[in-house]
């Protein structure tokens, strides 16, 4: 007799879990289809992906080819003028004492100095004459 009760009990345990179960089941069924579905299409959609994808990649790496030569050309021209630039700048230093030696260097330093003395003068004999008015 207990046996039979005990049985009877596992028996509504069992039917209990089995009627808790079921949504959970069901469920999982809709998921499993809806899955399926969306890799069906991911299927469908991914080869159209990757072909994008590699399209891209090829644009992408000749474009960065492309800026590299383009900024290795800039920088050889840049070697190139800094280069030049340098030679200029040491030649100018080597040849502008011999230059500024010339008598016309001197010429020129002797008539702005005459110049400025001039012009000092000038000012000078302006204000005087401004400041006797004054008084």
């Amino acid at each position: 007799m207990y046996m039979e009760i005990a049985l009877l009990i596992l028996v509504s345990i069992l039917i209990v879990l089995v009627i808790f179960c079921i949504p959970v089941v069901l469920k999982i069924w809709c998921i499993s289809k809806d899955i399926a579905i969306t890799l069906q299409s991911l299927n469908q959609s991914f080869p159209l992906i990757l072909k994008n994808l590699e399209d891209i990649t090829t644009n992408v790496n000749s474009a960065s080819s492309l800026i590299n030569k383009k900024i290795q050309d800039i920088a050889s021209a840049s070697d190139r003028s800094s280069q030049l630039l340098s030679d200029v700048v040491n030649n100018i230093q080597n040849f502008a004492p011999i230059a500024l030696n010339m008598p016309i260097f001197r010429i020129i330093r002797n008539a702005v100095a005459v110049a400025k003395g001039m012009r000092v003068f000038v000012e000078v004999l302006l204000n005087k004459e401004k400041a006797e008015t004054l008084k």
